[in-house]
Formats: structure tokens, C-alpha cells, sequence
């Protein structure tokens, strides 16, 4: 390949990720934080008497609301239900209550932790820090309590140690990452919790359960370990009250819910609908007149802090639970006649809700100062607290508190205070809705710029694409290169300047180019990825997609047929149709197909299964008989290194040994050990493959590099297999046996430029055929624990392999299709000729590259088109990201083969 071929690669690929970066810094949203603290001192925020000296708060990651409730109903039949008799019991008086705890998406850990502690809102870019927790700088709930000499004392879930390293007086972290673990954390928590109790000296204890979150990951939640785990739970929940003093509250929260697979991290009603359990054996709870049922997990913040006599945090926008502060305190001290007691509730709440309400106001106040606010929304806010600060002012409660037992005609009336509490309820409520829609606001100065450099890089890549030969101008491309990579290094450049670097290379080289073009590589299949594209608009295909992939890709084996009747094409069209076909029960359903689409076993690991020994076997038969089946495909049409067959025997050994603790129904050291070893022996066997590149004395011939680069293929497929395990494993096999297929039919057509759509289907319908789908539920977590224990998967560059993992299993197919591309190319029919096999070879790298950077731009227009549906975040937000990893992975398939063809050429 020549080397102008190089050059113009690195110009695209750094043009497509200029267009990338702008656009995503214009479309995930991000908050500015700011990092002013509340004080006692300041006037607007703080504080009451304290009506708790200790709080307890046991939180159940995951504990969805439907856990908690007692079900009367004989018909549910789900086994999560009616787990909680403590809670049950403990419902049928004013000392305890019970809410739908409702979570802000994205539902994961972190951003809930963070949401619970600060009070502020989460935008979606928050969640790609969900594994790599940094400090917490902004004011939350747990610095108010330390800066005002309250100690607290936590243990359970490492998250905490990483967002609060120097705020707790005792800490007992646990590894959090193992979402096999369902037992580890649990047992840490209930091993300290009733000792740290029993000491005088904490007025916040925080216990942090992983063991329900842990077992929805791994099994579902209707998995018969999950009520088991939910005991688990009522037990330490009656272990706490029993402990307890009549001055504690005790509060049991879930951070998120769950869906029927046991993932999440969307906005679906089961993943925000967590519990909140509350109860005091000294003071009433329930308000007598209070109807509430739903409170947003913000709402906890602001309450804490009434509760414990500290300032709100600075950049809190919850509302108080009014239940919570019910004061019942001040019933006692100043012994009122029952006919005050809501006058004096009232006035309670009134005070409450006003230091919550100036501290809002002005929180929206600093935010606006330096940050763009909606003028008419700031004016509306700013004529409704003017509103409320007049009726406070009016009510006279301060006076009204202290005086109303004695003489009940100072206390205003009780319309009064009830006006006075709807209004401070809808500026508090309509605050926190303006913010919400405000941090949905999208730059679309940087999605229209990124946008641009991307449709360039498509035309670019287009122009060379139909006329590979012709259109040769190195000096245009050094200069395009250059320009693309300042612009891609100096983001924070005028947008003018950035535009000029990237687009004026490309305008130059497609305007010298048309002098000389020639459309003889142009064919109308090249169209085909633009349908995609365009399909990306709807919610309904992107749900649907994958039946649509395979539907194409039939289409596009079948249809050449119909204009070229050859026989030996049709045995080979045949293979590769059914190969397709078989992929289709692999596919995974997701959240929105249930229940006409019910989850299939085979997308679970054999250990987190329970069920008959039938299933073991018809698991291990169809992966053993794929990889024998794989096995004589590959003798058959490719030159196989045996030492494959030892690391294919490792991986058959995982699985027997995974077989054994399902049968057993226990855990083994060998299920890490056979993976270990798999990976010794997999990062030697690929260095020897990279050495063997490089020092070969066959250097220049295209057989020997097509020889190479199917060792490494393969190689590449055996740990795809490992990751997916025993039940996906024959999806990733049907997946290599579609290339090889490809291969002899590629070999076999004449008019080679048709094909390329279908490689690039076949790409997409790996990935579907390996139990993947385009949701943040569906990604495979199991995958990062393969060969993995929890003890050594904790924290900082320990988190790297299992992310590796992770999106190696989900993007695998994308880097198999583009290593495999000189497999493809490079067939027997035309080694021979090696000016035409490189140029075949080009032509499938840039086809490749384009027919995924179409759909890249179709996802990105579909997400900047719908910013505004409610769908956004569901549906398109997310394919969007699955759809620039598998650019990535693209990309990287299509670089480490040109860097190893000149090594070889």
C-alpha cells in the first residue's frame, strides 16, 4: 500500500474526531458547579433546633419500591414481595412511613450518592464517572455536618471513602466493582453496624448495602436469591431497631430500582422508583393530615438539615419532607391543647420551608451570574419569592412558635399558614423544573460545528472511496493533517479557526479532485448505510434494529443472485444465510420488547443461573458443537496455529468447571485460575504474532500477511469467546464463520464494490448476534469479572481491565470486521496480482470506515434532532455512545492492520 494511502487515513481519522468532540461538547450536558459553602452565619440558610442528635441511615442500593410494601394479593406470585415484615408491622402506627423515593436519572450509584448529599440535579455526562468516583468539592449535606463539629461514621460501599476521603471520624470501605459479589459487602456492614451503634460519639452513621444491587446484576430480580438477600435485609432492619434509642430516626433507602433483568441506570419507572422507609421509636412521624406518598430523593437533603439543626447546602434545590420535621417536640414543651397542634405544626413547617426557599434563591441568584439563566423564568421566580418573603413577613411566626400555647389568637389563622406553605411548595417546585429544563439546554453552536467537520470528513472520505487511484495530492493531505490535528488539540480556539484548519484542506482537495475523479469504483449499494442513517430518527427502529439488520443482510446475501445464477455461489450464499440465521437466537430483547420478547438464559453466565441439569447440557453441547463446528471451517478455508487449540481447551475447561459449581451450586478458585492462565498465554501468543510481523523474511507477499493477520484474528476471537462465555460463545463463533464465508464468496464475485455493504451489515449483526443491544442495561458488567476476583479489582488503574473487558465484549465484532478486512481482500483468487489486491485492501478499509462513519452521523443527527424528545436519554443519547465505541474499535481494527502491513510489505 502506498504510502499517500497512510497519510490520507490519519487525516480522516482525526477529522472524524474533531467533528466527534465538538459535537459531544455541545450535546452532553454538563452543570456548572459552584463552591460556595452555607454558613450558620450567612442569614438564609440555616437553622432550627435539631430535632434528632443521631440519625441512621441504612441504604439498600437498588431496594426498589415494590420491595418494601406489604402485597395482599394472592395472584402476584413474585417472589420479592412481602420480604419487609418488619416494615409492615411497623407501618401500622404514626412512628414510621413509608415513600416512592424518586431518583433523577442516570440511575447510577454515583450520581445517586451525589444527588442525596448535595441536592443538586445530574446530567447525563455525570455518568461516565461512575466507576472512577473523584472527591466531592461541591457543599453537600456530609461537610455541613463535619464543618459543624458532628461526626459521622460510615461503612459499606467504597463510593463514599472516594467522594468524602477526610470526612469520616470511622470508615469501614468494601469493594463495590464485583457485581458477583453479593455477600462481601453485606457482611462488612453487619459485622460493624451494631458495635458503631453502641458508641456515644456519631450523630450521622451511614450503612451502605450492596448485596440486592449485586444479585439483580447477576440473577434478576426474581431469581429465588433475591428474597433471600432481601431477609437478609429485614434481619438487620430489626437488629437496628432493637439497638435504637427513642431519639434516633432510622431511615432504609434505596439509591435506585432495578428492571426485570436486575440492571440500570435509565429513567424507566422501575430503575427511579426506589423505597424510603422511616421510623423513630420517640416521635410521631406521619403528620395527621399529610397525604404524601412521593418525594424526590433531592428532597432529603434540605430535611437532614432541618432535622439536625445544620445550613442547607449551598447548591441544594430539594424540598423539605414535612412529615419529617413534624414537631412533636414542642408539643411536649410547651403542653398545647390539641387545638393548637396545627398551629404550631403549621408554623413549624412555614419556618422550615422559608429557610429552604431563601436558600434556593439564592443559589439561583449566584448561579445566574455567571452562568446563562432564561431571563422571563429568572423574572417569574423572582416575582414569586417576593411573593412568599411578603406572606412570611406577614405571619409573625417566630413570635407565633413561642407564644401560641398561651394565646392562641396570636398565632394567624390556619388559612393563612396554609396559603403561606402551597406558595413557598410551587416556587420550590417550579425552581427546581426551571433548573432541570435549563441544564437540558444543549450549545448548539458546537453540535452545528461538529456536525460540519464531520459531513467533510464523509465527503473526504467519499471522494477517495469511488476513485482511490486518481485522486493523489500529498501535499494537500500533509497540510490537511496538520490542520486537523491543531484543531483537534486546540479545542478551545475561536470556532472560526477551528473550521479553517479542518475545512479548508478538505475544500481544496475536493475541488483539485473533481478535475480528475472518475466514478468507475462508485456503486449504488455505496448509498446503503445512508438508509441507516436516516432510520436513526426513529425510536421505534432503533428498537427494533436488530431484526432490521438481519433482515437486510438476508436481503443483501439473496438479491445478487437474481441477476447472477452461479452454482458454486449459491452453496457459499446458502452457509453464510444460515450462519446469519442462527445468529437471530442470540439477539437480546430489550426493556421496551418485554414482555412480547422475554429475556433468554443464554444471556447469563451458568453461574448465575438456577434451574434443571437439561440446561447445563444443552448449554455445553451447542458451544462445544460451535467450536467444533468453527474449528473445521477454519482448517477447511484458513491456515490455523495449533497453539490455538491449547487455548480453546482452556477456555472448554472454564466452562466445565463453571458447569461443576452450577450442578454444585458453589464458587471455585479455578474459575479465576483457567482464565488467568488463558490470558498468559493469550498476551504471549500475540506478542509473538506482533514479533513475527515485524521480523518475518516473507517480507512482500501478500499471502504471507494474509496468513499472519488470520492467526491474529483468531486469536482476537478466542478471548471474545472467553468473555462472552458458554452461552453467547456460539454467537461469537457464527459471527467469524460469517467472514470466513464472506471471504470465498468475495473471491467469487466479479464485481467485488457490491459487497462491501453486506461486510459492513454482517459487522452490525455481529454485535446483535453476540447478546448485545443498544441500552445502558443491556451492557455486559459480567464480562469485567471473568478471571477477576473483587479483591483485586478495586480502585484506580485496577479498574482498567475490567472496562477493557467490558467494551471489548461489546464492540468485539467491529474490530473482528476490520482486522479481518485483509482476509477479505487479500482472498486466493487474487493474490497474484498485488497492485490490485491493495488496492482491494484500500478500498475495504475505506469502506469500512465510511459505512460506520455514516451511521456515526446519522446517531448524532438523530440525537441532536430529538434533544428534546422524551426519548432522548432512553434511546438516542445511548445509541449514539454505543455507536462511537464501536468507532473507536473500528478505527483501531483498521490502524493496527496498516501498521502491520507496512511492518510486512
Amino acid at each position: 500500500m502506498k504510502k499517500r494511502h497512510t497519510v490520507f487515513f490519519a487525516w480522516l481519522f482525526l477529522l472524524y474526531s474533531n467533528g466527534v468532540l465538538h459535537f459531544l461538547q455541545g450535546f452532553l450536558l454538563t452543570r456548572r458547579e459552584i463552591h460556595l459553602k452555607s454558613s450558620a452565619f450567612d442569614g438564609v440558610s440555616c437553622c432550627l433546633e435539631p430535632k434528632y442528635r443521631q440519625i441512621i441511615i441504612l441504604l439498600i442500593d437498588a431496594l426498589r419500591y415494590d420491595f418494601l410494601p406489604y402485597n395482599n394479593s394472592t395472584s402476584s406470585g413474585a417472589i420479592y414481595h412481602n420480604n419487609f415484615p418488619v416494615v409492615h408491622k411497623l407501618l401500622k402506627d404514626d412512628h414510621a412511613v413509608l415513600y416512592q423515593f424518586v431518583a433523577d436519572p442516570p440511575t447510577t450509584t454515583m450520581q445517586r450518592l451525589k444527588g442525596m448529599t448535595t441536592g443538586s440535579l445530574p446530567t447525563f455526562i455525570d455518568i461516565g464517572s461512575n466507576f472512577a468516583s473523584d472527591e466531592l468539592i461541591e457543599d453537600n449535606l456530609i461537610s455541613q455536618l463535619t464543618s459543624s463539629s458532628f461526626n459521622v461514621t460510615f461503612m459499606g460501599d467504597e463510593t463514599w471513602k472516594s467522594l468524602f476521603p477526610k470526612s469520616f471520624k470511622r470508615s469501614f470501605p468494601f469493594p463495590s466493582f464485583d457485581v458477583w459479589d453479593i455477600d462481601t459487602v453485606d457482611r462488612g456492614v453487619e459485622g460493624h453496624l451494631v458495635s458503631e451503634m453502641m458508641k456515644p460519639d456519631w450523630n450521622l452513621l451511614i450503612a451502605h448495602c450492596l448485596g440486592v444491587d449485586h444479585t439483580g446484576h447477576r440473577y434478576g430480580p426474581e431469581h429465588p436469591a433475591m428474597p433471600r438477600k432481601l431477609k437478609e435485609m429485614n434481619s438487620l432492619i430489626e437488629k437496628i431497631i432493637r439497638n435504637m434509642n427513642s431519639q434516633t430516626l432510622l431511615l432504609v433507602m434505596g439509591d435506585h430500582g432495578m428492571t426485570r433483568s436486575g440492571d440500570h441506570g435509565g429513567d424507566s419507572p422501575d430503575e427511579i422508583n426506589a423505597g424510603l422507609f422511616a421510623y423513630s421509636p420517640g416521635w410521631n412521624i406521619k403528620f395527621n393530615d399529610s397525604k404524601t406518598q412521593v418525594v424526590s430523593q433531592v428532597d432529603l437533603v434540605p430535611t437532614l438539615s432541618i432535622l439536625l439543626g445544620i445550613p442547607i447546602p449551598y447548591s441544594n434545590l430539594g424540598s423539605v419532607i414535612l412529615d419529617f420535621v413534624f414537631p412533636e417536640q414542642l408539643f411536649r414543651e410547651t403542653h398545647s391543647s390539641e387545638k393548637d397542634n396545627l398551629a404550631i405544626a403549621l408554623s413549624y413547617f412555614s419556618d422550615a420551608l422559608y429557610i429552604n426557599a431563601k436558600q434556593i434563591w439564592r443559589y439561583l441568584k449566584t448561579y445566574r451570574r455567571d452562568s446563562p439563566f432564561p431571563e422571563k423564568e429568572f423574572q417569574q421566580l423572582s416575582s414569586q419569592f417576593t411573593h412568599v418573603s411578603d406572606l412570611f413577613d406577614g405571619l409573625k411566626i417566630k413570635e407565633c412558635s413561642k407564644n401560641c400555647s398561651s394565646d392562641s389568637s396570636c398565632c394567624p389563622n390556619h388559612e393563612k399558614l396554609k396559603e403561606f406553605i402551597t406558595t413557598v411548595q410551587i416556587f420550590l417546585s417550579e425552581a427546581k423544573e426551571i433548573c432541570r429544563s435549563m441544564w437540558a439546554r444543549f450549545d448548539l453552536t458546537s453540535i452545528i460545528v461538529g456536525l460540519a467537520i464531520f459531513t467533510s470528513s464523509l465527503l473526504l472520505n467519499a471522494t477517495v472511496l469511488v476513485d482511490c487511484e486518481s485522486t493523489s495530492m500529498r501535499p494537500v493531505s500533509y497540510i490537511g493533517v496538520a490542520g486537523a490535528f491543531f484543531s483537534v488539540v486546540l479545542q478551545r480556539w475561536p470556532i472560526m479557526v477551528v473550521l479553517g484548519l479542518s475545512l479548508a484542506p478538505v475544500l481544496i482537495y475536493l475541488a483539485m479532485a473533481m478535475r480528475f475523479m472518475r466514478l468507475k469504483g462508485f456503486h449504488v449499494t455505496f448509498l446503503f448505510p445512508f438508509f441507516l442513517a436516516v432510520s436513526y430518527t426513529s425510536n421505534s427502529f432503533v428498537v427494533e434494529e436488530p431484526y432490521v439488520v438481519h433482515y437486510l443482510a438476508q436481503s443483501l446475501i439473496w438479491l445478487p443472485l437474481f441477476f447472477r445464477r452461479r452454482t458454486g455461489q449459491f452453496v457459499i450464499r446458502s452457509g453464510l444465510s444460515l450462519s446469519v440465521r442462527l445468529g437471530l437466537a442470540f439477539f437480546r430483547c430489550r426493556e421496551e420488547q418485554f414482555p412480547v420478547c422475554e429475556a433468554h438464559s443464554l444471556h447469563r453466565s451458568l453461574t448465575s443461573l438456577s434451574g434443571s441439569s437439561w440446561m447445563l447440557y444443552e448449554r455445553m453441547s451447542l458451544a462445544l458443537a460451535s467450536c467444533f463446528v468453527l474449528y473445521l471451517l477454519l482448517a477447511r478455508y484458513l491456515q490455523v496455529d495449533k497453539k490455538i487449540g491449547f487455548m480453546v481447551a482452556i477456555v472448554w475447561c472454564h466452562w466445565i468447571v463453571q458447569s461443576a459449581c452450577f450442578l454444585m451450586g458453589g464458587d471455585t478458585a479455578a474459575l479465576t485460575f483457567l482464565p488467568k492462565l488463558f490470558y498468559s498465554v493469550f498476551v504471549l501468543k500475540l506478542a509473538r504474532d506482533i514479533y513475527q510481523f515485524v521480523v518475518d523474511n516473507e517480507h512482500g507477499k501478500v499471502s504471507n500477511y494474509r496468513r499472519k493477520t488470520s492467526d491474529m484474528v483468531i486469536l482476537l476471537s478466542t478471548l471474545a469467546v472467553l468473555l462472552a462465555g458458554d452461552g453467547l460463545a456460539p454467537g461469537i463463533i457464527l459471527t467469524l464463520v460469517s467472514i470466513v464465508l464472506f471471504a470465498q464468496l468475495f473471491a467469487e464475485v466479479s464485481s467485488t464494490e457490491e459487497m462491501w455493504p453486506l461486510y459492513g451489515i454482517l459487522s452490525l449483526h455481529g454485535f446483535f448476534a453476540s447478546g448485545h443491544h443498544t441500552s445502558l442495561a443491556s451492557i455486559p458488567w459480567e464480562a469485567a469479572f471473568v478471571g477477576i476476583s473483587h479483591s483485586s479489582s478495586q480502585g484506580g488503574l485496577a479498574n482498567v481491565l475490567p472496562t477493557f473487558f467490558v467494551s471489548y465484549s461489546t464492540a468485539f465484532s467491529m474490530l473482528l470486521h476490520a482486522m479481518a478486512v485483509p482476509i477479505v481482500a487479500l482472498s486466493t483468487a487474487t493474490v497474484r496480482k498485488n497492485k490490485e489486491s491493495r488496492m482491494r485492501l484500500a478500498n475495504g478499509w475505506l469502506y469500512i470506515l465510511f459505512f460506520h462513519a455514516v451511521r456515526l452521523f446519522g446517531c448524532m443527527g438523530a440525537a441532536a434532532l430529538h434533544r428534546r424528545h422524551l426519548m432522548v436519554w432512553k434511546i438516542f443519547a445511548p445509541r449514539l455512545l454505543y455507536e462511537l465505541l464501536f468507532a473507536v474499535y473500528t478505527s483501531l481494527g483498521i490502524v493496527t492492520s496498516l501498521i502491520l502491513f507496512q511492518a510486512t510489505m
